[in-house]
């Protein structure tokens, strides 16, 4: 019988598309991500649409990146609605998808809570006394000023 040896943790798998390093201690969490995406956040036939285009997009447009946080919509509600998902690139936090209204870019400061997901269980929960969302955070609620508000036109 022939043995086959994983290639999984060889520096060069040879895969077709080239990431970029994360950099030490940053592990990937793009399976999880689009768990989360699919399962999670944007489940059920109300969302099949959105749902569709945005792991469309995760799937073709964002192959260059490994590490994501999504960022849910209001820490006043507390409810877990997607507004905008993250891709870590150069030591920056950049947005990739928006559903709603968020920054361009994420940063330590303006993050209000971090959360991990939990794919057995599927839910998100609270990571308490995190200051670094680089490699632990899977979402984040943002501090309420750094949310763009709805314009109320006259």
């Amino acid at each position: 019988s022939v043995v086959r040896r994983s290639r999984s943790s060889s520096v060069n798998a040879g895969s077709a598309v080239r990431r970029p390093s994360l950099g030490a201690g940053v592990q990937s969490n793009r399976k999880l991500i689009r768990n989360a995406l699919e399962r999670y956040c944007l489940k059920g036939e109300a969302n099949k649409a959105q749902r569709e285009q945005i792991l469309s997009a995760f799937d073709n447009d964002l192959q260059a990146y490994e590490r994501f946080v999504i960022l849910f919509r209001s820490l006043h509600t507390g409810r877990h609605d997607l507004r905008a998902l993250y891709g870590y690139q150069n030591g920056n936090w950049i947005r990739v998808v928006q559903a709603l209204p968020s920054p361009p870019s994420l940063e330590e400061r303006m993050v209000a809570m971090c959360l991990r997901y939990d794919s057995g269980a599927k839910e998100f929960k609270e990571v308490p006394g995190l200051t670094q969302m680089l490699n632990v955070a899977d979402a984040v609620f943002l501090h309420p000023q750094h949310l763009q508000k709805a314009k109320i036109v006259a």
